[in-house]
């Protein structure tokens, strides 16, 4: 499925926004999840938009072990993404295909990030990383649970 990948040697995770190039530029979205290539049509359909995600290495967690196996991008390819514009805000779904018996051997998962050239021509510098939050003096939030047990 690839559980992180790196680009310009900065790790990227679900839950985060990435960087990717679509055909009117680079863009960062939030990873939300996978697409299977076995349905992209049905993806397409409803308006999703694929682009491309750079990066020099993927990890998949291994199903046995729970550790990360990581493997180089080819050079010359590119993670497969998609826009999921289904919802209010555009989301990015990472593409992925059935492991091949090699790569289920090598990292004990069934899904792959489909790895193809690329669809986009991709700008030497990406969008920088948006900047950490600034420090305040302020008190943390508190966790919902804090709040319902709170009496």
């Amino acid at each position: 499925m690839c559980a992180v990948f790196k680009v310009q040697g900065q790790i990227q995770r679900p839950g985060r926004e990435v960087p990717a190039v679509g055909p009117s530029g680079p863009v960062r979205r939030i990873w939300a999840g996978f697409a299977r290539s076995e349905i992209l049509p049905w993806w397409l359909q409803r308006g999703g938009e694929l682009v491309d995600v750079p990066a020099e290495e993927f990890a998949e967690r291994s199903d046995a072990s729970g550790e990360l196996v990581w493997d180089a991008v080819p050079e010359g390819l590119v993670i497969r993404g998609l826009l999921d514009r289904q919802t209010s805000h555009e989301l990015l779904k990472i593409v992925t295909r059935s492991s091949t018996a090699a790569e289920l051997e090598k990292f004990q998962h069934e899904r792959m990030p489909l790895l193809e050239p690329p669809l986009h021509p991709c700008p030497t510098d990406l969008p920088p990383p948006p900047a950490p939050p600034l420090a305040s003096k302020e008190k943390p939030p508190v966790p919902v649970q804090g709040m319902l047990f709170d009496f």
